[in-house]
């Protein structure tokens, strides 16, 4: 059996891939027709699968407000008087793309009476179809975030309507306790238009809903200036690994850390965050009668792939992020597929689906 991959590829650094906020580019298939003057063949290459991990983390970011300081004295409860940054493993997600393996080329040879030959390649060159439509499944051609950035609803940055003492107080201590002050008003004043303890109420109950949004809008923007803000973003980084075809045990990712976010594998200041890949299915080892005889029966067919099964583990500090199955190219074998296939029936065009990803044929049907 030939080995569809030799080597280890090592995953792609981090600092490359949170820097951008770009998207990898969208899987795309062109058109080639078979003629004369290609000589009734067309040149394909198989994919090679690699994983991508989409990790989601989410970034919080704490800044005290003014009067921080003077929270515990006026308001009873204490809160942090420095900016503070933490990070959060929110989910991992595993997407199968293939990359064109160069070391597994082959050319189709369509008979001169096949039926409006014609093949869909990618811009990589592997074969997604024989006489099939241009249409590319979700599932292989979707877009994956190199980094992707959705952020959170900001807190209300408005400043409240202070009385005229508070911007002519000359310590910021005598600021934090009008301030203080005002607050306590304001939540009265909420209370007294919930009870009726009030001269003018509102004439009936959207007017009191506007009244209290206003008094409640004003009171956190008051107490803004004492327990400041949270904000936070939720970030998609993307990592890519190739499989080598070979077991893989606690292999060193990245690392993650809750204060820092996530790092390069090499960055000690956090706990590793591993990948283990286990064969579950793997194509048979030929021995030398054997694999000349594969050879030859893949020599005028269309090759394709029918790939071996993996159970991919992503673990952090004990944790399982993810598991699941995947198909692999990497410990699959070649396949041939006899070119009498393409005129199963005079008249009608027969049509050859493979997956992009793995190189397996996926459908084989009359259109």
């Amino acid at each position: 059996m030939r080995r569809l991959l030799l080597g280890l590829v090592a995953p792609l650094t981090l600092a490359s891939l949170v820097a951008s906020t770009e998207l990898a580019a969208q899987t795309r298939v062109k058109r080639y027709d078979v003629t004369k003057e290609t000589d009734y063949g067309i040149v394909y290459r198989l994919p090679e699968t690699q994983l991508s991990f989409v990790l989601d983390v989410r970034e919080q970011h704490y800044q005290p407000g003014s009067l921080a300081a003077y929270a515990d004295k006026y308001l009873g409860r204490r809160v942090e008087g420095e900016p503070q940054h933490s990070y959060r493993l929110e989910s991992a997600r595993a997407v199968l793309t293939g990359i064109p393996d160069e070391t597994q080329q082959f050319l189709i040879a369509f008979d001169r009476k096949t039926v409006a030959p014609f093949v869909l390649l990618t811009d990589k060159g592997i074969l997604y179809s024989i006489n099939g439509s241009e249409e590319l499944p979700a599932d292989q051609a979707q877009q994956i975030p190199l980094t992707q950035l959705r952020s959170e609803q900001l807190p209300d940055q408005t400043a409240p309507a202070l009385p005229r003492e508070y911007s002519q107080a000359g310590t910021r201590a005598s600021r934090a306790e009008i301030a203080a002050n005002y607050l306590y008003e304001l939540r009265e004043s909420s209370m007294n238009v919930l009870t009726g303890a009030v001269d003018n109420m509102p004439k009936d109950g959207e007017s009191m809903r506007l009244v209290l949004d206003r008094l409640r809008h004003e009171e956190a923007r008051t107490l803004r200036l004492f327990a400041g803000d949270t904000t936070q973003r939720l970030v998609a980084h993307r990592i890519d690994y190739l499989p080598t075809g070979e077991d893989l045990e606690a292999y060193t990712l990245a690392r993650f850390s809750p204060s820092l976010g996530l790092l390069e594998p090499s960055d000690l200041r956090g706990t590793p965050i591993t990948l283990s890949i286990k064969a579950l299915e793997r194509a048979d080892e030929l021995d030398e009668k054997a694999e000349r005889r594969h050879e030859k029966q893949l020599e005028h067919s269309i090759v394709y792939c029918r790939p071996g099964l993996a159970l991919v583990r992503l673990s952090w500090e004990g944790k399982t992020l993810l598991q699941e199955k995947v198909p692999l190219t990497q410990l699959g074998a070649l396949q041939a597929l006899a070119p009498k296939m393409l005129n199963l029936n005079q008249g009608k065009t027969t049509s050859i689906y493979l997956d992009t990803r793995t190189g397996a044929v996926r459908q084989i049907k009359q259109e």
